[in-house]
């Protein structure tokens, strides 16, 4: 255990110190929009209707889970193989159909209550439905959702590899994260950034690992 954790922090430490080197765009780290869990309805402001019908992959994953039997982990595996959950359904004793329809079973449930509740006409809630229906489709044919969740996960570790060093790099110049994400954005380099207010370079670098090392042996105990 050990030594993973020192694997991952010497791993953590490489990629802060290539992140200072390099000019970094933060569009590309910036908060990766989280995906709903369940298909959820939203309102408008001032009591006005305004909903949408949200599928997540996350989701789909574990409808199928109940589906199949199969556990959460091994459809991730196969979907990172290049298979869409249609196919991985369909080598387990379900089909995509079937996995789309539990989706929008699920999502008629709380649209007739919604309707019932009046908070949405029945025009409204089978619009929703269809839309619901056809996102769901898109997504259980998929074969690029393990490649997306990769691409996904990899922005989510750049950003807080990212976070890391901007938070250390405030701190050790007084600079704000506000200003050095908007200097990063125009094309400077963390190093110039902090070396231009009188920071020292190699004290945000090891503060920043620091962080890292604690929040590391926190989330390990």
């Amino acid at each position: 255990m050990k030594r993973t954790l020192v694997s991952s922090i010497a791993g953590a430490a490489l990629a802060l110190t290539l992140l200072w080197y390099q000019s970094v765009s933060v569009s590309a780290a910036q908060v990766v929009e989280a995906n709903p869990t369940t298909v959820e309805l939203g309102y408008g402001r001032g009591g006005g209707w305004r909903g949408w019908g949200m599928v997540s992959v996350g989701y789909l994953v574990r409808t199928l889970s109940t589906l199949t039997g199969l556990d959460t982990t091994t459809i991730h595996t196969e979907l990172q193989n290049g298979r869409s959950l249609a196919d991985i359904a369909a080598a387990n004793g379900s089909s995509g159909d079937a996995l789309v329809q539990a989706v929008v079973d699920a999502a008629k449930t709380r649209l007739d209550q919604a309707v019932a509740n009046g908070r949405l006409t029945q025009a409204e809630a089978d619009q929703l439905l269809t839309s619901i229906r056809d996102r769901a489709t898109t997504l259980v044919n998929d074969t690029t959702l393990g490649t997306q969740l990769a691409n996904r996960a990899a922005k989510v570790s750049q950003r807080s590899t990212l976070g890391w060093l901007i938070q250390a790099a405030a701190d050790q110049t007084g600079l704000d994260q506000a200003t050095i994400r908007s200097r990063l954005r125009n094309g400077e380099t963390l190093r110039a950034i902090v070396t231009s207010a009188g920071g020292d370079p190699q004290r945000v670098i090891d503060a920043a690992v620091d962080a890292f090392r604690q929040a590391a042996t926190t989330a390990m105990q």
